[in-house]
Formats: structure tokens, C-alpha cells, sequence
């Protein structure tokens, strides 16, 4: 059985130096789609990718820049919804937390 739970995203993962770190939360949610939390080091960045699924990038730390046509930054506190088979790219220009989630 599933109980409420409060959970301090920024707290649950950490920096590391010239990496991505990432951390699921689907199998201890008790959900079916996918809920990752990333940090990312300063200059990092992961290639171009699409998902047949929308997804959701809420920044809990630092600013995110996510590539499509052109460059959006996401700040603290804000959600980016990239539609479904849209090809993007992620990059932190400075260090950066943030969940991905992904939904139909």
C-alpha cells in the first residue's frame, strides 16, 4: 500500500564533479511512468533524444537549458513541457537539479 509521502527533491540527490547523477522515483512512488530526478555538473549535458511520451522538466535547483528549435532556459520553480517526439537536447550551464517526468 501506497501512504502519503513528502519528499525534499533538492535534498534526495547531490552534485558530483563533471558527472550527471540521476535517481527513480517510478518503482518507490508505486507508478508506471517514469519520475527521474537529475543533477547535473556544471557543462554537462546529454545529447539529443525524443520520447514517444510528453515530457516534463520541473527545475528544483540552479537553471536548465533545454535545446529544441532554439534554446529555452528553465529556472528554479519552473516546469518545461516538451511534447511527444520532439528531438531536444539538455545542458546545465551552471550546476543543475531537476525531475523529469513523462506522461501520454
Amino acid at each position: 500500500m501506497i501512504v502519503p509521502q513528502l519528499i525534499k527533491l533538492v535534498d534526495e540527490i547531490q552534485y558530483r564533479d563533471h558527472q550527471i547523477a540521476s535517481k527513480s522515483f517510478t518503482h518507490k512512488l508505486g507508478i508506471v511512468l517514469p519520475f527521474v530526478l537529475y543533477a547535473l555538473d556544471a557543462g554537462e549535458s546529454i545529447s539529443n533524444e525524443q520520447s514517444t511520451l510528453t515530457r516534463l522538466f520541473e527545475v528544483v535547483d540552479g537553471t536548465l537549458t533545454v535545446v529544441t528549435d532554439h534554446p529555452i532556459q528553465v529556472q528554479t520553480g519552473e516546469v518545461l513541457v516538451i511534447p511527444a517526439n520532439t528531438l531536444h537536447e539538455i545542458r546545465a550551464d551552471q550546476r543543475c537539479k531537476f525531475v523529469q517526468l513523462e506522461t501520454k
